[in-house]
C-alpha cells in the first residue's frame, strides 16, 4: 500500500495550509512541522518552504523520500546544488500552484507518465516521429494546433522550438522513434516527447538549468562539442518542466505553457519535477 502521509515543514501556517490544499486531492494526510522529523515511516513526500530548506541543509540528502521544495526558485545556488540528486527533485514556486497537487498524486500513487495529468481536457493529440520528414510534418501540426487554441505568436514560436529540440534529442538518443504528444485547457499547453531509452539523468537537468541561468540565454561552447544543448534550449522557453524517466525503458519530458501570460525569462522556471521510477 502507499504511503498517506505527507509533511510540511515550515514556520509559516498559510504555506501549510496551501500545501494541505494542494495535497488533498491525492489523498494525503499533511503533518506540520517546524523542522525535519525523526520519523518518517509512511511518508510519501516531505514538502519545504524556502526557509526551512535553508535551515535543514544538507540533511534533506539524507532523507529516503521525495523533497519538494515550495516558496523558492532556482536563482539560489545552494538549491541548485541541493537538487543535483535525489531526493530533492522538485520545485514549485507558488505552494497554490495545481502542479504541486499533480506532483503529489504523482509520488503517492507511483503513476508518473502522461501530459493528461497536467491540463483538463480529455483530448490529447499524438503523433510518432521516425525521421526529419515525419517531425516537420508533426511540428507543423502542433504549431497549427496551439493557435487555434489561443498560443499567441510568441508561445507558438517557443513551442516550435522546444518541440524541435526534444525531438532531436530523443531521435537521436537510439534508432527508434519518438511520441510526440499534445493537449491544452484555458490556462496550460502542454506539450510531450518520449522515448525508449530512459537515459536522462536528473543532475544533467539541474545543470542545464544553471547553465540556463548563468548564460542568460546565450549558451557557451561545451566541452564535448555541443551535447545536451537542446535540454538547455528547453529550460529557456518553458515555464514548467516536468521529466518523468523509467531507467533504461522510457523517457518522456513534459513542458507546459501558461496560454494566460506566456513563459518567462531564461532560468525562470515556476516549476521543476523529475521523476525517476523504479
Amino acid at each position: 500500500m502507499k504511503a498517506r502521509r505527507a509533511i510540511c515543514i515550515s514556520r509559516a501556517s498559510s504555506t501549510c495550509t496551501a500545501v494541505a490544499g494542494a495535497l488533498a486531492g491525492a489523498g494525503l494526510a499533511v503533518e506540520h512541522h517546524e523542522a525535519v522529523p525523526a520519523d518518517l515511516a509512511g511518508v510519501a513526500l516531505v514538502v519545504v518552504d524556502r526557509a526551512a530548506r535553508q535551515a535543514a541543509g544538507e540533511a534533506l540528502r539524507a532523507l529516503h523520500v521525495p523533497v519538494v521544495v515550495v516558496g523558492d526558485d532556482l536563482s539560489d545556488d545552494g538549491l541548485i546544488a541541493l537538487m543535483l540528486d535525489a531526493p530533492v527533485s522538485h520545485i514549485v514556486e507558488d505552494p497554490q500552484d495545481r502542479v504541486l497537487g499533480v506532483t503529489s498524486e504523482k509520488l503517492a500513487s507511483g503513476d508518473l507518465f502522461g501530459l493528461e495529468k497536467y491540463v483538463a481536457s480529455a483530448r490529447v493529440g499524438e503523433r510518432i516521429v521516425r525521421d526529419d520528414i515525419t517531425k516537420r510534418r508533426a511540428m507543423d501540426e502542433v504549431c497549427v494546433w496551439a493557435a487555434s487554441v489561443g498560443a499567441r505568436r510568441p508561445v507558438v514560436h517557443r513551442i516550435a522550438s522546444v518541440t524541435d529540440e526534444l525531438l532531436m534529442n530523443a531521435l537521436g538518443a537510439g534508432t527508434g522513434p519518438a511520441r510526440l504528444r499534445w493537449a491544452a485547457d484555458d490556462r496550460t499547453l502542454a506539450i510531450s516527447v518520449g522515448d525508449a531509452y530512459g537515459t536522462l539523468r536528473q543532475r544533467d537537468v539541474i545543470d542545464h538549468v544553471r547553465r540556463a541561468r548563468n548564460e542568460r540565454g546565450r549558451p557557451q561552447p561545451e566541452s564535448d562539442g555541443g551535447a545536451g544543448i537542446g535540454l538547455y534550449l528547453v529550460l529557456a522557453n518553458v515555464a514548467s518542466l516536468v521529466v518523468n524517466v523509467e531507467p533504461g525503458h522510457q523517457t518522456e519530458v513534459v513542458c507546459l505553457f501558461d496560454l494566460a501570460r506566456g513563459t518567462r525569462a531564461a532560468g525562470g522556471l515556476r516549476s521543476l519535477n523529475v521523476f525517476a521510477g523504479a
